[in-house]
């Protein structure tokens, strides 16, 4: 009966996230989106150098084996769908990473929220990001759904406001690790700086490998302190499947939300050019090899889409964690810390599903 005392011991706060995900479909219907359905199965993944798709073995009634991935993303078929002609769509489902944590801020199956607007851009996101979690916000304690104690009101005023704080990633370096993030775009000055910090750097460590050394050890467990923030303008290596900024290319058009030092979001005024996206992929191959990882081919398709998709932006959302927060938030202190009593509730994300990894294998 352990699934069910697990069930049990969180019905409450399930209740809470089953009243989010209503919550949420209402913003984008009010707001003119269609919702849309995408494959979980997919034939190819997508190239992210430190995920790890889930195999899956298919036959068909003659017998005949196909082999594809559950998708870590809905992203690659929504973006199809957007050089198909759709304009305002979002996505609300499942998607599965192996080798994940089971519990802390992950679970190999999780709940993702993604939407897409065309013409628009990554500062529209922002604004869809707010107005979404002050709209939940407001509902929830409007309706009391869950008898929301008056405390919902910080919540309300960290979560919608505060996330009116952006700060591009150039000025977080210049705060917390007083270094100018111009003299530091290129992996020979990345190494420099992180050898001068003491980190034990190696010559092949990607850009990305040495940035995050730095940011995730000086810059995200201050976060913590800041509240809601939104975090743009990345250094034009991390810009993934992000167009470069037009008044500086060094830069890329892409922002994360974080909350209480936890990464709730990752957007980007969408990349549409065909060359660009190709060598792009090339190079996330390129790292998965090096990192010993499996190699997968390009989805072909995908990259013709890039090609004829309108100017765009988009955003991928953690709904599992949007409930964390919004859970502990309810339950205590309005910057709860992992371990304290005020933050205990929901401090892992197998406490706002219904039945986690930990509790079926």
């Amino acid at each position: 009966m352990e699934h069910v005392a697990h069930i049990s011991k969180n019905k409450q706060t399930l209740e809470l996230r089953f009243a989010i995900l209503k919550l949420i479909r209402e913003w984008f219907w009010s707001q003119g989106f269609t919702e849309v359905e995408t494959p979980n199965i997919v034939k190819v993944p997508g190239q992210e150098p430190y995920l790890s798709p889930m195999p899956v073995k298919l036959h068909n009634e003659q017998g005949e084996e196909f082999f594809g991935y559950l998708h870590t993303s809905p992203e690659y078929t929504m973006k199809k769908m957007l050089a198909a002609g759709f304009d305002k769509i979002f996505s609300l489902g499942k998607c599965y990473r192996d080798y994940e944590s089971f519990g802390g801020t992950h679970n190999p199956e999780f709940t993702m929220l993604e939407w897409y607007r065309v013409e628009s851009d990554y500062k529209k996101i922002m604004e869809d990001v707010e107005e979404l979690i002050g709209f939940i916000i407001q509902k929830l304690m409007e309706h009391r759904t869950l008898n929301m104690e008056h405390r919902t009101k910080d919540l309300c005023s960290m979560l919608n406001a505060q996330c009116s704080i952006r700060v591009s990633m150039s000025d977080l370096w210049e705060k917390f690790v007083e270094v100018d993030l111009d003299e530091c775009l290129t992996s020979e000055a990345m190494l420099r700086l992180c050898r001068e910090k003491k980190y034990d750097a190696k010559d092949s460590e990607s850009y990305e490998d040495l940035f995050y050394r730095i940011f995730l050890n000086e810059i995200e467990p201050k976060l913590k302190e800041v509240g809601g923030i939104i975090i743009y303008d990345y250094p034009a290596k991390l810009a993934a499947l992000s167009r470069l900024s037009a008044s500086d290319p060094r830069y890329a058009e892409r922002f994360e939300v974080y909350v209480n030092g936890i990464e709730l979001a990752n957007a980007f005024s969408e990349l549409t050019d065909t060359d660009e996206q190709l060598k792009r992929l090339k190079e996330e191959q390129e790292l998965r090899r090096k990192l010993g990882k499996e190699v997968y081919n390009i989805d072909e398709e995908f990259l013709l889409a890039v090609g004829q998709m309108p100017k765009s932006a988009g955003i991928a959302l953690g709904v599992d964690r949007l409930v964390q927060i919004i859970a502990a938030l309810r339950h205590g202190s309005p910057r709860p810390e992992l371990g304290t009593k005020a933050g205990q509730v929901c401090k892992n994300i197998d406490d706002v599903i219904t039945l986690p990894a930990s509790k079926l294998f």
